[in-house]
């Protein structure tokens, strides 16, 4: 019997709606400092957008704080606990 192949879900870009999403938007940055105070928290879904190629450059992100307030957690950062 031969093995299927997964269907492939594809999405539409969630900024422009109108292109297919090509990647995955960091709402929250993935910077160094940021990946070191909070880790694998930054690639949960709640951080995450599918946008195209297009629109990604012009993608809007969080602050620490909104970060902080959508995932239920206390910043980590000096600047983020003001």
């Amino acid at each position: 019997m031969k093995k299927r192949r997964p269907t492939r879900v594809r999405t539409i870009c969630h900024i422009c709606f109108e292109k297919p999403a090509q990647q995955m938007h960091h709402k929250f940055p993935q910077t160094d400092g940021n990946r070191e105070l909070y880790g694998e928290l930054l690639d949960d879904p709640q951080n995450l957008v599918p946008v195209c190629c297009d629109c990604h450059p012009s993608a809007e992100h969080y602050t620490e704080k909104e970060f902080c307030e959508i995932m239920e957690i206390e910043p980590r950062s000096k600047s983020g606990k003001k």
